[in-house]
């Protein structure tokens, strides 16, 4: 079982492994410019397969029933930020990208109505 670090509130079995093991996850940054709809969410150490690193997954469960996710931690630090402030209220995200002054493609996400 994935050892989750955060998460939403009162998640069950079902949708710990949606978020930790579905094989139909998306990655986050190939749904640029997509408002979702967060139903529950977790973050979770996952090894990485070549290295057997230990890295840190934020994963998405939406009202529609896909998982998304990201290791980026330019989006789960923004994710964190908008979770500080709206908790469990916190409805819908938008997804977007950017690019940084060495002209790398990055992640992120603001609060969306």
């Amino acid at each position: 079982m994935a050892n989750i670090i955060n998460s939403s509130a009162n998640l069950d079995k079902k949708t710990i492994y949606f978020l930790t093991r579905s094989k139909n996850t998306m990655k986050m940054s190939e749904c640029d410019g997509q408002v979702i709809e967060v139903k529950a969410w977790a973050i979770y150490e996952d090894a990485d397969y070549q290295t057997q690193e230990l890295k840190q997954v934020l994963a998405i469960l939406t009202e529609d029933g896909e998982t998304l996710a990201t290791v980026s931690g330019t989006f789960i630090r923004d994710f964190l930020d908008i979770v500080d402030v709206f908790g469990e209220d916190l409805k819908k995200i938008e997804i977007m990208t950017g690019k940084t002054k060495n002209n790398r493609t990055f992640v992120t996400c603001d609060y969306a109505e």
